[in-house]
């Protein structure tokens, strides 16, 4: 599919799967712009990989999505930058601590939501606007399983998660008139960094070895084998 003229904003930018959605954007033709907390050399080498496969020069943001202001910000830099506006917004990022729900403290909890929940609600609200208005846009919100199940230890990501979906359903009533889609993609344990604290919780809570909690959740998988981020191909989602 060529998305050859289209922009897509993608948060998470300097995570696994935030690069593999970005590159295999900007493989369909679309301009970049990626957001990340920090200028990490992972975002730094996603720039340069860009820059070899696209015609058109990435734009990169730097915005901790647990400051709301600072979202604001980054939303204004944006339609300075592309004063059109974007075509497509992937909220990729997100977060999350292990604490039961008796142990959780309060600011992890405002976190999770703040990353999953507040800042897709944020970058949707600053952004549908000029897509209403050229008639074409969408909106990728990338959910969990655990928005439909739960885990110990993962209530306030579930509780985020579930929220999402329950946003992109929103969005999706308000956009359709207008030619912006939402949509909520819900991917299982994905082979990233963020899969390493739930294998050394479970290691701690079970004697178990990493190779063999592994094993266990790749046994989980209808195929029997680890999602990679490679496998989440954005372009087939707008």
């Amino acid at each position: 599919m060529s998305l050859e003229g289209k922009t897509a904003v993608v948060t998470g930018f300097g995570g696994g799967l935030g690069s593999a959605i970005a590159l295999s954007l900007a493989q369909a033709g679309c301009a970049i712009v990626g957001t990340s907390r920090r200028c990490t050399e992972t975002v730094q080498a996603n720039i340069v990989k860009i820059q070899e496969i696209s015609k058109h020069e990435p734009l990169f943001f730097e915005c901790d999505l647990m400051d709301r202001e600072a979202i604001q910000q980054m939303c204004q830099g944006i339609q300075k930058k592309i004063p059109e506006g974007v075509d497509i917004l992937v909220n990729n990022a997100g977060m999350y601590e292990l604490f039961t729900i008796e142990d959780k403290p309060l600011d992890s909890w405002d976190k999770e939501i703040a990353v999953n929940l507040t800042a897709p609600f944020l970058m949707s609200k600053c952004l549908i606007s000029l897509m209403k208005k050229k008639g074409w846009g969408r909106i990728i919100n990338m959910a969990s399983t655990l928005a439909l199940t739960v885990f110990e230890k993962t209530g306030g990501y579930s509780t985020a998660k579930t929220g999402l979906i329950g946003l992109t359903r929103s969005i999706a009533l308000e956009g359709g008139p207008h030619g912006v889609t939402c949509n909520a993609i819900c991917p299982y344990a994905v082979q990233t960094p963020l899969l390493i604290p739930v294998v050394e919780d479970l290691q701690k809570k079970s004697g178990k070895t990493k190779e063999t909690i592994l094993e266990g959740i790749r046994e989980s998988y209808p195929t029997k084998k680890f999602t990679t981020p490679n496998q989440t191909r954005m372009c087939d989602s707008v």
